[in-house]
């Protein structure tokens, strides 16, 4: 077989480098005949496909949706979970005395349009093929008309129902959510933090809404990865689920192969480790050799680029089998790549975690990872996308030479053990639930009381909105006030709603938001774009345009940012007070406040392709993005950092930016909100005139905040104490991802950067601070630096008498003609 063979030649180009090699052993699964009451023209349809079994998940999701439940169904990447929940419903569509209405909500544009391709096949067997459409920001207006009127499927997304359905429900979809029975929310672990909660209010106005003109549909949910499903459901729906996590489906054989790129020396004697490319460039070139099919996630877009063109210059038979996939892309490029690879067209795809989703590309027998996706459930979700066809599947783990990936490579027995992240999200969020009321009283009048949104955050919110004269008195009831259109001022993903086009000669060949252009579309960026450069020509932000001319150049460009984080407005205070009584003008204090956010990209460097070196830098004239938010700053208490300071004043950055680390990681789940919704910082701040102290800063990522670093900063020892826990009870010896790292990020002295590599200066450090945070003991670090092995003495050769004579004859001889030259000129 083709995946035997290119297993041997990994084994064999690679065995110095393989760190670790895993067999995760193939079940067999666990299968239940058709049921009974199914109708035949399913049955048949499935017959047809060859299919003349369910798993038992799939058996176990028909029997609580007939049974009108709502359910949550958890099980891995490719099991079966999209005929899970349409089987039941189509089964109660075909038998129904009158058609009724499905909404299938998916997170994003791509995974609803390779959903309907899919649905269609079922609702063909069904007999209802023309009553379904896809309702989202690409569809035609006359296919718009025709969704409203008459269709009984319709697939959108969360964004289309804030903005688009919602305003709209009593004029154009009044006819449509009066007879819908069912709502379909696809990979529910998406739905988390701050984009959780706005959602989990979309949904709040669509069941008020479904109320009015008479429905109460059943909610069905289906994940792949997440640690906490029922709560999370839950959480976002407000009604008890019936929970189906024990996952029927059969599993391959899967070969997961660590391997650690090998170290270099260079030609001034630095020793350098190889980048993960050095792995996945060659395996490529194999796989697509042998026509294994294969996908390799890489972290950012531009990185898909590179790989992609490095693995096709000079190969150009290779240059129609390996392709690239990522954001940016128009549709149609997007789509067209999706349909090559699940025809076979294209046999290889390098993708950012825009296909970590369920879309459906076809059989995979070869996943690469290009790096540490950075969560297991993301490192998971990848790896299941091989091994569908119950063949053997292949997963290869190339590191980068970062402390996260190297402890993952070195602790193979870690991806094992680690347990999937949990998706927090809070729907009574003040600052969430203040952007949602205008506009459920735009689609209705509110009323004193509403069930679908429950107190006391209601009052409180309705209250200060009847203050501001956003809402006003009607009839008994409240009505919105103001002029404008309330839901387009609420964007539930972030902090941009639109995307600047990137266009060459007349052709707009891509799309990025404002955000990412300052960072890849600067003056004389190189942009690369389905395997061809281009360079950055005219960014123009406010006319959402950027021009772009194709090059021919043999290096690439990235961005260096420089942050600035100040607090411009304090609100509340406090010190940590030391327990022996000690000076409380020293204590540690923590300020909360208005937060100034300052990301300027400063310069670009160009960097050559294969080498990787350094050839130039340029500058970068762009406007800074600019945001204000809120957060709080820590100031480590004074007798702390002056005992820390007699030993090692490095040990202070090492304990500063080791628990702003940890606090990103594990505050979430006390304010309810995914690690994306927080940043941390660790910069300078003037605390006195001409007096400067490093300070901690924790703060909302998104504009204005939305009230999860203010949370944080009222229960910031229970943060404290949750931080401490895990370090203390983490087996690691010198810090690991579960706890602190060796190297946290935001370090770039190099001598602390020396420190922390060589030692375990980042973890006992962070201990020592939380401990003088908690207690007011001085606990000082204990540092373990580490040996570093020196590399095997190498004999000078031998002194060669002839070679040094005609260095001294050349050397006379060179003189000689200087003087020449001298006196001729």
């Amino acid at each position: 077989m083709s995946t035997d063979a290119f297993v041997n030649f990994l084994e064999g180009r690679f065995a110095p480098n393989v760190a670790s090699h895993t067999v995760m052993e193939s079940t067999p699964g666990e299968f239940v005949s058709l049921p009974d009451d199914l109708a035949p023209p399913l049955a048949d349809a499935l017959r047809q496909s060859g299919m003349t079994q369910l798993y038992s998940h799939q058996y176990d999701a028909y029997r609580s949706i007939r049974s009108g439940k709502d359910t949550v169904l958890v099980s891995r990447t490719a099991s079966g979970k999209t005929l899970s929940f349409l089987l039941p419903i189509l089964q109660e569509y075909v038998t129904a005395d009158a058609p009724f209405g499905v909404a299938l909500l998916y997170p994003t544009k791509a995974l609803s349009r390779d959903q309907e391709s899919t649905l269609g096949r079922l609702l063909q067997a069904a007999g209802a093929d023309m009553r379904l459409g896809t309702f989202d920001g690409d569809t035609p207006r006359e296919e718009r008309n025709r969704i409203q009127s008459s269709a009984d499927f319709m697939i959108t997304n969360p964004d289309m129902l804030h903005s688009g359905i919602l305003p709209n429900h009593n004029r154009k979809w009044r006819t449509f959510l009066s007879r819908l029975k069912y709502i379909v929310i696809d990979e529910v672990h998406t739905y988390r933090g701050a984009f959780g909660s706005h959602v989990a209010n979309v949904m709040r106005r669509l069941v008020r809404a479904c109320e009015m003109h008479g429905s109460r549909p059943i909610f069905i949910c289906s994940s792949a990865t997440i640690g906490n499903p029922a709560e999370h459901v839950e959480a976002l729906l407000e009604r008890k689920f019936e929970v189906i996590n024990k996952d029927g489906a059969p599993r391959p054989q899967r070969d997961l192969y660590m391997v650690n790129p090998p170290v270099m020396q260079s030609h001034g004697h630095a020793v350098y480790r190889k980048g993960p490319n050095s792995v996945s460039i060659p395996l490529i070139r194999e796989a697509t050799k042998r026509g294994v099919r294969t996908i390799c996630f890489c972290r950012s877009r531009q990185q898909v680029e590179r790989l992609v063109r490095a693995v096709t210059d000079g190969r150009p038979d290779m240059k129609q089998k390996v392709k690239p996939y990522r954001g940016g892309l128009l549709p149609n490029e997007r789509r067209q790549l999706e349909r090559d690879l699940a025809d076979g067209r294209v046999t290889t795809i390098v993708s950012t975690n825009a296909l970590e989703l369920g879309i459906d590309i076809g059989d995979l027998d070869l996943c690469i990872l290009s790096g540490h996706p950075g969560s297991m459930a993301s490192f998971w979700q990848q790896a299941g996308r091989v091994g569908r066809r119950g063949s053997r599947a292949v997963i290869v783990y190339a590191a980068r030479d970062t402390p996260i990936d190297q402890y993952f490579v070195n602790h193979p027995e870690f991806l094992q053990e680690a347990p999937i992240e949990q998706a927090w999200l809070n729907a009574d969020n003040p600052y969430i639930l203040l952007q949602h009321l205008p506009c459920a009283a735009h689609e209705h009048p509110l009323r004193d009381a509403e069930p679908a949104f429950p107190e006391p955050g209601y009052t409180a919110a309705l209250e200060i909105l009847k203050d501001d004269e956003t809402l006003k008195e009607y009839r008994g009831n409240y009505r919105y006030a103001l002029r404008d259109y309330p839901a387009k001022g609420v964007n539930l993903r972030g902090m941009t709603d639109y995307n600047i086009e990137i266009y060459c000669g007349t052709e707009v060949i891509g799309e990025i938001d404002p955000i990412g252009a300052r960072g890849e579309l600067y003056k004389d960026a190189i942009y690369q774009h389905l395997g061809r450069r281009y360079m950055s020509m005219d960014l123009d932000l406010e006319k959402k345009l950027c021009r772009v001319d194709p090059v021919n150049v043999d290096y690439y460009t990235e961005c260096v940012w420089e942050s600035r984080v100040e607090i411009t407005e304090s609100l509340d205070e406090y010190t940590i007070a030391r327990q022996d009584g000690g000076d409380s003008s020293v204590a540690a204090k923590l300020e909360f406040g208005y937060i100034n956010v300052n990301r300027q990209p400063k310069l670009y460097k160009k960097i050559r392709e294969r080498t990787l070196e350094n050839i130039g830098y340029g500058p970068i004239t762009l406007d800074p993005f600019i945001y204000d938010t809120a957060g709080f700053a820590l100031y480590p208490p004074a007798w702390w950092r002056t005992a820390v300071e007699q030993n090692d004043k490095r040990h202070i950055g090492a304990g500063m930016y080791g628990l702003a680390y940890i606090l990103k990681r594990t505050a979430p789940s006390l304010c309810l909100c995914d690690e994306q919704n927080i940043e941390t910082d660790v910069s300078l701040t003037e605390v006195a005139p001409s007096e400067w102290k490093s300070a901690l800063y924790l703060f909302d990522t998104i504009e204005g905040g939305v009230g999860y670093a203010e949370k944080i900063f009222e229960v910031f020892s229970e943060a404290l104490k949750l931080a401490l826990t895990i370090i203390e009870e983490c087996p690691c010896a010198a810090g690991c991802p579960a706890c602190v790292t060796s190297l946290p990020p935001g370090v770039e002295d190099e001598e602390l950067e020396q420190l922390l590599v060589e030692s375990n200066a980042s973890v006992a450090c962070t201990r020592s601070l939380i401990v003088a945070l908690l207690t007011g003991r001085m606990e000082l670090p204990e540092i373990t630096e580490f040996a570093i092995e020196e590399g095997a003495s190498i004999a000078p050769p031998e002194v060669d008498h002839e070679h040094e004579k005609l260095v001294q004859r050349l050397g006379k001889a060179s003189k000689l003609l200087r003087k020449k030259r001298e006196r001729l000129h």
